[in-house]
């Protein structure tokens, strides 16, 4: 399910996704990036390191995380999704280095709807 909003979420532990990052936007050197794209927001319950993990993922490749904080204010809305066998995909943009960079990396950055929003739009009418 497609989701719109004008709420700019940085994704996170993006450090050893950068090969795969790189790859989507197509960046070699350290230019300023700014590359747009789709993403997904999915649960990811097998995370050893945390079962209530939100990862996110372009064009198939695993790239970022939502924060812990982030994970508790839309995970109800990625779990019912899920729980129907969707997912919520949003418009993304990858962006980073550029002049006065101290870093290679780029990050990830969802455009979303505040998590309220979010669970409007992802659960079921009630019953008339």
């Amino acid at each position: 399910m497609w989701l719109q909003g004008d709420q700019r979420i940085a994704a996170v532990g993006e450090a050893p996704y950068q090969d795969a990052i790189c790859a989507i936007c197509k960046s070699t050197t350290w230019d300023d990036v700014r590359f747009e794209c789709m993403a997904y927001v999915l649960p990811e319950p097998d995370n050893r390191n945390d079962p209530n993990a939100t990862k996110v993922m372009v064009e198939g490749l695993l790239v970022a995380y939502l924060s812990r904080g982030d994970t508790v204010d839309y995970g109800v809305a990625v779990r019912a999704m899920f729980s129907q066998g969707r997912v919520i995909a949003c418009d993304a943009m990858i962006a980073g280095r550029g002049p006065g960079s101290e870093t290679s990396n780029v990050g990830v950055f969802l455009h979303l709807p505040t998590p309220g929003e979010a669970l409007r739009m992802v659960s079921p009418p009630p019953p008339p």
